[in-house]
């Protein structure tokens, strides 16, 4: 079966020419209102999204603040369409979770290879698991990142409870591990503080009552992201 990519874009001749380009090789869906898009976004059952910046009404930018904040769209991956190279964007856009970033005038071979080498990328980082670490034990802290790393999970730190909410808003980690804060608050009162935020977000938590090593540490999440499957 193909790949579904649907291209996002205000301009009609833009779509068609790129459908053209990519037809052959995917399935291709259109939409030519960044605003539709953002209403309709998980109804298109896309395998990856080519997104305009410039669009009238709600931009690609502004669309894609809003995908974030959808758990359901966190692996489809987004590139980035526009006329012009900005580099400064580029460095946002990919900062914020973006898979790539194309100018219209690439020639089509280069456009599909663009393709190719994201849907490569996320083939291969698919089975890794994010795991976010709240704790106030700098030592622990870089243990626990350390064995997790060592075991092929991707791994996220932090000291403070509101940047581990922030990041769980933005990112969907798909575990997260509380220990004590930074301002002293034992895990059992960091996750009760904020549990209506982890459960929206469909974050699995486990509260760290006591110090976990190296061992146990790696059975217990490969234990929880196993049963959650």
């Amino acid at each position: 079966m193909k790949k579904r990519i649907l291209i996002v874009d205000d301009d009609i001749m833009t779509l068609k020419i790129l459908k053209k380009y990519l037809e052959d090789k995917y399935d291709v869906v259109t939409e030519n209102a960044g605003y539709r898009f953002v209403e309709k976004m998980t109804g298109y059952d896309a395998d990856l999204i080519l997104l305009d910046i410039e669009m009238p009404v709600v931009n690609g930018l502004q669309a894609f603040d809003e995908l974030l904040k959808k758990p359901e769209m966190k692996d489809i991956p987004v590139v980035f369409l526009s006329g012009v190279t900005n580099p400064n964007l580029v460095r946002e856009l990919m900062a914020k979770g973006a898979a790539g970033y194309i100018v219209k005038t690439t020639p089509s071979e280069e456009i599909i290879q663009r393709i190719e080498k994201v849907f490569e990328e996320r083939g291969r980082n698919a089975s890794v698991a994010e795991v976010l670490i709240v704790d106030d034990d700098v030592s622990h802290l870089k243990m626990m990142r350390d064995t997790l790393l060592e075991n092929n999970y991707k791994v996220k730190v932090t000291r403070n409870t509101l940047s581990a909410v922030e990041y769980i808003r933005e990112h969907h980690p798909d575990l997260f591990i509380i220990g004590r804060d930074a301002s002293g608050n034992e895990p059992q009162k960091v996750y009760e503080s904020i549990a209506p935020s982890i459960r929206s977000e469909g974050t699995i938590a486990i509260v760290m009552e006591e110090t976990f090593f190296t061992a146990e540490l790696v059975d217990r999440v490969r234990d929880v992201l196993n049963k959650s499957r």
